[in-house]
């Protein structure tokens, strides 16, 4: 595993709440990996920590294009129409 060192100062300086801080910049951090293609979205949501559904999900938020084939985004509406209880379709 890597780290990469933030000074003390400028991680004082974020603006986001203490407990929450390391798990933002993660998402960021993937987020604008994806974003500039260096990385793709698996390996990415794997620095933010999510599971693959919530991962792209925050990636449509942001308008972010994930790349995925027609197939992925068949596999996933379905892994999505599935999660929906019955109630709620």
């Amino acid at each position: 595993m890597y780290c990469l060192p933030i000074p003390d100062d400028a991680f004082n300086a974020l603006k986001l709440p203490s407990g929450r801080a390391e798990e933002e910049l993660r998402r960021e951090f993937a987020i604008f990996l994806v974003q500039e293609g260096l990385l793709g979205p698996s390996q990415a949501r794997t620095i933010a920590d999510m599971d693959r559904l919530a991962f792209q999900a925050l990636l449509a938020r942001r308008q972010v294009a994930w790349g995925g084939s027609p197939e992925e985004v068949i596999d996933d509406m379905q892994a999505a129409q599935a999660a929906v209880p019955p109630e709620r379709r």
